[in-house]
């Protein structure tokens, strides 16, 4: 009888930011379980990789745990893994980042579990042709991609039990493919469908290497899957399974690369799996290739996905400007940093939380929440601000560029307290920094058309239930499917204007403005005359520490209408006692973030969030309509699909009759604060 090496890999993963008590219960219901299995069960010996975020938790709040996965280590049964610490896309991070944190992680565990790992956990496990060299460097021997890789480089699927070898520049890497068949079976098919599995990929073969490699948390966080793999024992079962078959080798990976030499040389394309390649691309593509893979389906099958390719890791930048101006404030803090010495005060601190802030779980969205979940994206900016607030000059500064690389320039103004973005595109504010609490008051998120969206009026409740994560899409509340329909043609950035005259309205969002020449610390954009009044804007930092901004309408005839300037606003508790609303310095009604309400005759508005000791105090000189409105969007997790609060908008409106070769004008100010001294 043949046998068959299985190789298991299990990955666990908390992005930076999570909530304690959301670490927490997967700890109880997934990581601790599982080192019990592997305490319980001696010849089930696998490979290991914990993220630095998580890693860092359980030091601090479950060291138990490490001890527990410590002794595994130390006799023999589990083979650690590192990677990058902070589970950055290796491949969107700037290279020396990419040394320092797997430097950093290969440091942690050979402290902490006494040895240093050769295999590395390829966060998404999205390549790109140059790693080989990156990680040959770091000290790596091998790591794990998907089949797909393979498939897009034209592999067949039988070529794929066992290791290759790739390179970049002649430094070489070992690499596993993953097999989606066991990726798919492991827990969500029977234990016996899996052994039946194994016991066909060894009939066809002498020294085959079957892997999995995939997320701890499909073992008790995902959906129903706690009462599958625990209460029903599935994985007890499939432990017991193995060792009633002596022909499967249970080894981890680097036992398995030592006894099976290289089946050859690969090269792989710039790839992750499947469905990341998927939800890369933009919606309509994606109802392109979902229906491309049912009509090939008939006649190939399972192996219809592996015929189609999809998109580049890198897409989710260009289709959201959310994760890409995050991105691209990253990178430039990221050569700043490093054209210091390191040897200045606080300079590692910034860079931990610059490594903290590229942390791959914000910049993109699949079937997890990802970009979508406002505490993730909070507790990037913080590290990120961070970071800037150290890079930054200790007096007021003006830098102009095309900073998010969108092919429009941008202008940062730094003042001692706060840092302001503003893009020629619409002149819009698109960042407003607090470096104080170190917050983004401009941290929304704009509601988009989604290819899962389709699905939402035929999805079921999520109340109790089981599968795949990858299976058909469920629903947290009835009704989502109408709030789906809802779209913003342009990011939910700040100062964006309309016009209305006449029974038309004219919004200056989607236009160029020209930046004018101004004095030292000034801002100035101005939109030309057309269907609407000409528009100047003024950024500058006040003698009061303000960011101060004036509006100014000309126009080379007379006329009538009105003016509403919207400000989007990073607040994502929509009610809570501690968090809310002040008009004209009273607290308001309805007072939560997440209220819909107009005033009138309004001349402050501030928000208020004392469970993080900020405030955003805005003020004008004119009195103003205003009009608060949630804004929320329809996203994944691994619940389903959900409602999520991402801010306020908060609108001024203003009547204004304009005579001809004249200027009306309305000034903003705008300061950030602490409720305790605001």
């Amino acid at each position: 009888m043949r046998s068959v090496t299985l190789t298991l890999i299990v990955h666990d993963h908390q992005p930076v930011g999570n909530f304690d008590h959301v670490i927490a219960q997967a700890c109880d219901d997934a990581y601790d379980p599982f080192l019990g299995l592997l305490e319980r069960h001696s010849r089930l010996r696998l490979a290991m990789h914990v993220s630095g975020p998580l890693l860092e938790w359980l030091a601090k709040h479950r060291r138990e745990h490490l001890a527990r996965l410590g002794a595994l280590v130390a006799r023999g049964q589990v083979e650690p893994w590192g990677g990058g610490f902070y589970e950055p896309v290796l491949s969107a991070i700037p290279k020396r980042d990419r040394q320092g944190q797997i430097a950093l992680m290969g440091d942690w565990i050979e402290e902490e579990l006494g040895v240093r790992p050769r295999g590395l956990w390829l966060t998404e496990r999205v390549w790109e042709p140059d790693l080989p060299r990156t990680l040959a460097r770091a000290g790596i021997a091998y790591t794990a991609v998907d089949d797909a890789h393979f498939f897009a480089a034209g592999f067949e699927r039988d070529q794929l039990w066992g290791s290759w070898i790739t390179e970049d520049q002649g430094e070489a890497l070992r690499v596993l493919p993953i097999h989606r068949e066991l990726r798919y079976a492991i827990p969500f098919q029977p234990p016996e469908k899996t052994i039946e599995l194994l016991r066909a990929i060894a009939d066809q073969g002498e020294g085959r290497i079957a892997v999995l490699g995939d997320d701890g948390e499909k073992f008790g966080v995902w959906p129903g899957t706690k009462e599958t793999v625990w209460d029903q024992k599935w994985l007890e079962r499939f432990a017991a399974a193995l060792e009633a078959a002596p022909w499967v080798d249970v080894l981890p990976p680097g036992e398995a690369i030592e006894r099976h030499a290289p089946l050859g040389l690969c090269y792989l394309p710039t790839a992750s799996y499947h469905e990341m390649q998927e939800w890369a691309l933009p919606p309509a593509a994606q109802r392109r290739h979902r229906a491309a893979k049912q009509a090939l389906e008939p006649a190939f099958g399972e192996r219809a996905s592996d015929l189609l390719r999809g998109g580049a890791w890198r897409g989710f930048l260009a289709r959201y400007p959310e994760a890409n101006r995050l991105h691209k404030r990253m990178m430039r803090a990221s050569r700043r940093l490093h054209d210091l010495p390191e040897h200045l005060p606080s300079w590692r601190e910034a860079r931990r939380a610059l490594w903290k802030s590229q942390g791959n779980c914000v910049y993109w969205h699949g079937i997890f929440g990802g970009l979508y979940l406002p505490h993730l994206r909070e507790a990037l900016y913080r590290e990120l601000i961070l970071v800037e607030r150290f890079l930054a000059p200790r007096s007021a500064h003006l830098e102009r560029a095309d900073f998010d690389l969108d092919g429009c320039e941008d202008a940062l103004i730094e003042a001692r307290e706060w840092g302001a973005w503003v893009s020629a595109r619409g002149g819009a504010l698109w960042a407003f920094d607090d470096r104080g609490r170190l917050r983004n008051w401009g941290d929304t998120l704009a509601r988009r058309d989604e290819a899962y969206h389709d699905l939402l009026a035929g999805a079921g409740s999520s109340a109790g239930a089981a599968g795949s994560i990858h299976d058909a899409v469920r629903v947290t509340e009835p009704g989502l499917e109408k709030l789906a329909k809802r779209w913003d043609a342009h990011p939910r950035d700040s100062f964006l204007e309309r016009w209305s005259e006449g029974g038309a309205a004219f919004e200056w969002a989607g236009e160029r403005f020209e930046f004018l020449d101004t004095p030292p610390h000034e801002i100035a954009l101005r939109a030309e005359e057309g269907a609407a009044p000409r528009l100047t804007k003024r950024y500058r930092a006040g003698a009061d520490g303000a960011l101060e901004v004036e509006l100014a309408l000309e126009s080379a005839r007379d006329r009538t209408g009105s003016l509403a300037v919207a400000l989007n606003l990073g607040v994502h508790v929509p009610d809570a006692k501690d968090r809310y609303v002040l008009v004209n310095e009273k607290r308001a009604t309805p007072a939560a973030f997440g209220a819909c309400a107009t005033h009138e005759r309004v001349r402050s508005l501030a928000l208020v969030d004392e469970w993080a000791d900020a405030r955003l105090d805005i003020a004008t000189d004119r009195d103003a309509t205003l009009a608060r409105t949630p804004i929320e969007t329809v996203s994944l997790s691994e619940r389903g699909a959900e409602r999520v609060f991402q801010g306020l908008e908060a609108s001024f409106g203003f009547e204004v009759a304009l005579q001809r070769g004249e200027s009306w004008q309305v000034r903003f100010a705008l300061r950030p604060g602490m409720p305790s001294t605001a």
